[in-house]
């Protein structure tokens, strides 16, 4: 476009473009805008707004004229700015000014040359966090848009007890507004991977839906408050919208807690289900948000192939944590499904969760670290020169520090096992756990616990996740699973042969879920532990030194060097550091 040779950026200052758009006394009428450069300096020196929203797919475009050059826009962009330009006309009666400076990401980079793109996504961090005000655009309104937002509105409350009268106050109305709500979270907006940073980044930021909008902490508020009172469901899909509002507040007060790990990597782990155009900003456009440690690890270049950029991360991230836990991510199935060749410990970051790693699973429990297969030890990885037994490189190879656990001898199906055919449901009880532990197991008494056979068997199975896990603090479980409270794992004797069938089922659902692509497998000295489907007799069971979880490994056939890594697992009898003994004899395992 001519504008950009007439406005070229620079690759050293921070600087950016801003469009000034033009006034209309109707929202048909053509989009007009002047483009000008702007320092990018905190504070700015210009007033200006930030544009969050969903480019949508590819299709009719529509057209803006910039600096008297016509520029294709796509349709969603267009309604917004219209939008927004008829809303200035509507503010000026007030003394608003007749035009508005404003941050669009199609326009104001050059989206065909990848140096100016990678210069202006690393600054789009300060793009956000300088702007007067994020609007975020949900896309036109729907019939009932104004009703989801005024339910959000009046959910808008201080205490969860206001929020409980609220819901009991419009039972009358529930299900249309529980519809409404619906499709509010459903909208394709929140499931877009920049807007994680552009409104974490933000000072203040309003959702538009149509003409109809609130202040986005407001809404993120009330749906809280709506889930928690029960008036409407807790899922995957209000989560997504919540983590944005828990990321915001904790970014914010970053300054209090210097040292905290656990929100830079979590970032990636949880936006891992969400869209991206372009697979490199997975990673690229977190880049403002992370703290400096792991952004140092970031090199944001356009040209890279996507096998480096998510390779060079996950090499940073374990040299620079205390832990392992990007480990986690990498799940086998995803093998088969990658475009991009990368080396086994990789994770793809383009692949979606699924199940989620077992460590995953326990965020919401809290503490963090619920097992410490390693004790207290700190990661040992080599990233750079990872040499085979003949003096050769291994490219993108890396070395981990640890010790052999055992082999694996039997892998057992459990899916297939709890329902055959995958017809039925998942039904577990005492009386089919105790007959799949004599199966699997060869003593009625597990060796490496003590405990009953089919109690091990129960713990692997769930990988020791079900609210009746010791693991789950006692306040926690009397808040969140009251029904669950005389039962505690700790003391068999606690747990009668007859739990009601209503506890059953639900432990039933939890187990459906964490088996959905998982198997059970038994070692040579007779664990019993729960691994990412695709493990089999043979691989390796070991222990990372600064993993809380063993892993899975797999020889290279023969004639090759190093081992394909499986992912992790979670082995009965040695998750709080039992194996850690220091009988095993240390070496370094080369995974490529």
């Amino acid at each position: 476009m001519a504008f950009y040779k007439q406005l070229p950026l620079s690759s050293t200052e921070p600087c950016f473009r801003l469009l000034d758009i033009q006034p209309a006394r109707h929202l048909d009428a053509p989009l007009v805008a002047e483009a000008a450069i702007y320092d990018l300096k905190t504070p700015c020196e210009v007033e200006y707004y930030a544009l969050s929203y969903c480019w949508g797919k590819p299709g009719r475009n529509e057209h803006l004229m910039v600096n008297q050059t016509d520029f294709p826009i796509p349709e969603s962009l267009s309604a917004a700015l219209r939008r927004f330009r008829a809303l200035q006309e509507e503010q000026q009666a007030f003394g608003a000014p007749a035009s508005w400076k404003i941050w669009v990401d199609a326009v104001c980079i050059n989206q065909n040359d990848n140096a100016e793109k990678s210069h202006q996504v690393a600054r789009m961090r300060d793009i956000y966090a300088n702007a007067h005000r994020v609007l975020a655009w949900l896309g036109e309104a729907e019939e009932d848009s104004a009703l989801a937002l005024d339910t959000l509105r009046r959910f808008a409350v201080d205490s969860a007890k206001e929020a409980v009268a609220i819901a009991t106050q419009l039972q009358s109305e529930a299900e249309d507004r529980r519809a409404a709500i619906q499709r509010f979270i459903q909208r394709p907006y929140f499931f877009r991977m920049w807007i994680v940073q552009e409104l974490v980044a933000a000072k203040e930021v309003t959702l538009f839906w149509g003409s109809h909008s609130i202040d986005f902490d407001k809404a993120c508020n009330a749906l809280e408050r709506m889930t928690g009172s029960g008036f409407y469901p807790f899922s995957q899909q209000t989560a997504n919208i919540s983590y944005v509002y828990r990321w915001r507040d904790a970014y914010h007060a970053r300054s209090e807690k210097p040292d905290d790990e656990e929100l830079d990597l979590r970032l990636f782990l949880d936006t891992r289900d969400r869209s991206a155009t372009d697979p490199r900003d997975k990673i690229y456009s977190l880049f403002g948000i992370t703290r400096d440690r792991i952004k140092k690890g970031i090199n944001i270049n356009y040209k890279d192939p996507v096998r480096k950029v998510y390779s060079e991360f996950s090499k940073h991230v374990l040299i620079t944590r205390s832990d392992l836990q990007i480990l986690s991510a990498v799940m086998v199935r995803h093998a088969a499904a990658s475009a991009h060749n990368l080396p086994s410990y990789v994770p793809d970051w383009t692949q979606p969760k699924y199940g989620g790693g077992f460590l995953q699973r326990y965020y919401r429990f809290k503490p963090t670290h619920l097992f410490r297969a390693s004790g207290d030890t700190k990661p040992r990885v080599t990233v750079e020169a990872v040499v085979d037994d003949k003096g050769g490189i291994l490219a993108d190879a890396i070395a981990i520090e640890g010790f052999r656990l055992d082999t694996i001898a039997r892998v057992i199906p459990i899916k297939y096992l709890l329902a055959p055919g995958r017809v039925s449901s998942t039904s577990v009880t005492q009386a089919v756990l105790s007959k799949l532990a004599a199966d699997a197991l060869p003593s009625p008494t597990y060796p490496h616990t003590g405990e009953p056979a089919w109690m091990a068997y129960f713990r692997a199975l769930t990988a020791d996740r079900t609210a009746l896990s010791p693991r789950i603090g006692e306040r926690y479980r009397s808040d969140n699973f009251a029904h669950f409270s005389d039962f505690d794992l700790r003391d068999p004797s606690a747990i009668p042969s007859d739990l009601p069938d209503e506890l059953w089922e639900g432990i039933s659902r939890d187990v459906e879920t964490i088996v959905e692509d998982k198997d059970l497998f038994v070692t040579e000295r007779g664990y019993i532990g729960l691994g990412h489907e695709n493990c089999a007799a043979g691989d390796v069971v070991c222990v990372f030194l600064g993993g809380e979880v063993p892993y899975i490994v797999r020889s290279a056939p023969a004639g090759g060097h190093g081992f394909t890594f499986l992912g992790e697992c979670y082995v009965h009898g040695v998750m709080d550091g039992e194996a850690m003994d220091g009988k095993a004899a240390l070496e370094q395992f080369t995974l490529v």
